[in-house]
């Protein structure tokens, strides 16, 4: 598909995006990020903690070969895929799935958090560590007059990282589970121990890549 369609899909999704609470209480919270072979193949990893200890339980993977090219804009299109499949194969469930990028911030309201959370019907949070677009007033960033996304300061950092909805979420709960899951350096539990995950994937899998 071209890009104008892959928009144009995006723009869809992201009219799907429930960005209000629609889940019950949290047990279990899931991390998801992605890691590289050689711009060949993704590994999209997945671990499950215990919300209240912030303990791991479960973790799995799945690998993929690339598909899709790094455009901005559409990175949902290029790591998506492994992600899914991982949460979809998984043997143990979440309430809420954090992921290692951006929800409704996003310039057509639909990073890779809104597109997995609305595929899959799952409530999800995007946490970007980076700016991608909008207007910063205070600590918010804001879309066409909307907020869309929230900035934290994690107190080991001075760097701060952008929360946005997904799906099934709204950005207040959003933040709020996020800042509490924060127990050491920038990012929260659940995507720090995902990122843990997928780099000891990258090392022991690479050697027998095909």
């Amino acid at each position: 598909m071209d890009a104008g369609s892959l928009y144009r899909e995006q723009q869809e999704l992201a009219k799907k995006a429930i960005l209000i609470d629609s889940f019950g209480q949290v047990k279990r919270i899931g991390g998801a990020d992605c890691s590289y072979l050689d711009d060949e193949v993704v590994i999209g990893g997945l671990v499950v903690l215990d919300y209240e200890g912030l303990k791991p339980v479960y973790r799995t993977f799945s690998v993929q070969r690339l598909a899709f090219p790094y455009v901005p804009g559409l990175l949902a299109y290029r790591e998506a895929g492994a992600l899914m499949e991982a949460v979809q194969e998984a043997k143990v469930g979440f309430d809420v799935l954090m992921v290692d990028g951006f929800g409704a911030n996003h310039p057509r309201r639909c990073g890779i958090a809104t597109h997995i959370g609305v595929k899959l019907d799952v409530p999800a949070i995007g946490v970007g560590k980076s700016f991608l677009c909008g207007e910063i007033k205070g600590e918010y960033v804001y879309q066409d007059g909307e907020r869309v996304a929230k900035m934290l300061y994690p107190k080991c950092s001075k760097r701060p990282i952008y929360v946005s909805p997904g799906h099934r979420i709204s950005l207040e709960t959003a933040a709020g589970i996020v800042l509490v899951s924060i127990k050491k350096g920038r990012l929260p539990e659940p995507l720090r121990l995902a990122h843990e995950y997928v780099t000891q994937l990258k090392k022991i899998i690479h050697p027998f890549k095909e």
